[in-house]
């Protein structure tokens, strides 16, 4: 191959380097491929390598510069030109020019294996590496984010320690300092995880042009950027590795999402496709949305109109009396805008992550309201009742908007002698007022089929006569690509202790799929201390401490950055199974029957003291 003189440094460059260059910057075109709105399997190949390799040098080639580049400019200006590569070994010609202009140090082989790494010792002097304590970057655009896990004391940083030859060998010992990874059969990756100060503060030959500030939908290249960027903070940054191999993360879930983000026209398009490649994992955490400016979202109240899922048929469970009796609760509804529901709701449980695919799809149902409301403001529902006709409505959902005002109360005596606990809304200074009653109490029903308060952390103490020892969670330190010799950090969980007065009557808690994190901390402490039994459904298998980052400075992406190290069996990607399982009938619907929590008191009427 020839080679040139750099007319920015002192350094040579390959033609091919230079050509690339040429390309990123837009002054020569670039070949035609396929048609603009799909990939051909070649292309998706080389989009996936490039993918690879760019996240592991993003997070872990500890050169200054790197750091701070615009990593959605650099795949921007990359992907029409890794797209044209037409065999292996012109892609790891192209990927090797790409990436030394960002990191001079990598290397990219057409081998058949790994490139073999001859560890030599390192000479006495200063060295930079990558400290990663869950992820610290990608924050941009997030700030009330970053200040509130400070106030909680959330230990996610990113840095590039300085430190001497000898720790440098001690945490990187041999070959170690050496990444190397196989992108396909036939290109290996390699770069050092370990630099000198003079290869840290090296000034990259990197020319990017204009600056991709924001990734917008409309272009093909940010579509696939997008893809490429939320796909490897989760590839890196995940700690619950069983379930991402489980995912297939890397063999299939990237390849096809960059096919459907090829194909994408608008932004909801990608997002459909980004949580569709999310939702291959169990965990409620993860999840996108387009970032506002703060970073966070109001959380409307609940709808007055809601459907659940009941023998695969989509019912109305609840509906404001407006609407009643042609939407009244038992009311079975087969098409929204003329699609059939289930059509509806098998695309909607393709985008939520859930323990199962019936899981996805009951959690599909409860939320099609705010689908629908978010794509038009009214809709057109074809119901018919159990038996009777088919007829039709139109629903505009400004006027089913529920309200947080006039609810019943916390603490509620259902019967004589029987209490019902709302832990969504139960306050400690609720539940003192009402405690005179509760030693009373025949049984007692604690629902926590929503997120509880966190006041109920100084509530269920009441419930046990001993220290009650909850689960801990640990930071993952991560110095190398792919989880590649990670370590936990965290302090083990401090007991809570028991409090008086102890309630000692016969208690149910009431759990299902939206009973996850916290709540599932306090279900998980309760089936453990043996505080009662849990009646309903499977809780939503996620817990651990959630992360954030921004996506191009367009999407707010969240997952499980904290992973839960669980004194019982392991319940993350599964949940917890009840004690006495309860799940609606179509005839409790029609007769506005809660299942569950008629199945508590059932049990409590036989067990009350």
């Amino acid at each position: 191959m020839q080679r040139a003189r750099c007319v920015t440094g002192s350094c040579y460059y390959s033609m091919h380097t230079i050509y690339f260059w040429l390309l990123c910057s837009g002054l020569v075109p670039a070949p035609s491929t396929a048609t603009p709105d799909s990939l051909t399997p070649r292309e998706a190949h080389n989009l996936t390598a490039l993918a690879q390799a760019a996240g592991a040098v993003k997070y872990f080639y500890p050169n200054r510069h790197t750091a701070r580049l615009s990593w959605e400019t650099m795949l921007v200006r990359s992907i029409p030109v890794v797209r044209c590569a037409r065999t292996d070994a012109a892609l790891a010609a192209t990927l090797d020019s790409a990436l030394r202009l960002v990191a001079p140090e990598t290397r990219l082989v057409a081998n058949a294996r790994p490139v073999p790494v001859v560890a030599q010792p390192l000479v006495a002097g200063s060295y930079y590496h990558w400290e990663h304590q869950g992820l610290g970057l990608d924050k941009a655009g997030l700030p009330i984010v970053r200040v509130m896990f400070r106030l909680a004391g959330l230990p996610y940083a990113s840095s590039m320690p300085q430190v001497s030859s000898a720790e440098a060998e001690q945490r990187y010992p041999g070959s170690v300092r050496q990444y190397s990874a196989m992108l396909t059969d036939s290109i290996s990756l390699c770069f050092p995880l370990v630099l000198s100060a003079a290869q840290h503060r090296q000034r990259l030959p990197w020319r990017s042009g204009p600056r991709v500030r924001r990734l917008e939908p409309e272009h093909m290249a940010q579509r696939l950027a997008t893809i490429m960027l939320t796909w490897n903070i989760i590839q890196h940054f995940y700690p619950y590795r069983a379930l991402l191999d489980s995912a297939r993360w890397s063999a299939h879930a990237l390849p096809a999402a960059l096919h459907q983000a090829a194909r994408a026209r608008t932004q909801a398009d990608l997002l459909r496709t980004c949580r569709q490649l999310l939702a291959r994992l169990p965990d409620r955490h993860v999840r996108i949305s387009p970032k506002t400016r703060t970073g966070l979202s109001i959380v409307p109240p609940p709808w007055a109109l809601r459907f659940t899922l009941v023998d695969s048929l989509v019912v109305v469970r609840q509906s404001p009396a407006a609407l009643r009796p042609l939407l009244a609760p038992g009311t079975i509804v087969t098409h929204v805008d003329g699609q059939p529901v289930r059509q509806l709701i098998h695309q909607l449980a393709s985008t939520i992550p859930a323990t199962s695919r019936a899981v996805a799809q009951h959690l599909a149902a409860e939320a099609l309201v705010r689908h629908l409301a978010a794509r038009a403001p009214t809709s057109l529902f074809t119901v018919r009742a159990t038996e009777g006709p088919i007829r039709q409505q139109v629903v505009a959902f400004r006027e089913v908007r529920g309200s947080l005002y006039h609810q019943l109360p916390a603490v509620l005596e259902v019967e004589p002698g029987l209490y019902y606990l709302d832990a969504a809304r139960l306050r400690y200074s609720d539940f003192q007022r009402a405690m005179s009653r509760l030693q009373k109490a025949r049984g007692v029903v604690v629902d926590m089929r929503q997120r509880p308060t966190y006041d109920m952390l100084r509530i269920l103490p009441h419930f046990s006569a001993t220290a009650l020892r909850p689960d801990s969670t640990a930071t993952p330190r991560l110095r190398q690509p792919n989880f590649q010799q990670a370590f936990l950090q965290g302090a083990t969980g401090r007991p809570i202790p028991a409090q008086q007065p102890y309630l000692q009557a016969p208690t149910i808690f009431l759990v299902g799929p939206d009973t996850y994190s916290y709540g599932e901390t306090l279900a998980e402490l309760v089936r453990r201390h043996r505080l009662g039994l849990l009646v309903g459904q499977r809780t939503g298998g996620t817990n651990g401490e959630m992360n954030m980052a921004s996506v191009g400075r367009s999407y707010h992406l969240s997952w499980t950055g904290r992973q839960l190290i669980p004194r019982g069996d392991a319940y993350q990607g599964s949940g917890l199974a009840p004690d006495l399982w309860a799940a609606p009938t179509l005839a409790q619907l029609t007769q506005e029957q809660d299942a569950e929590l008629l199945l508590a008191l059932t049990w409590l009427r036989q067990h009350a003291r």
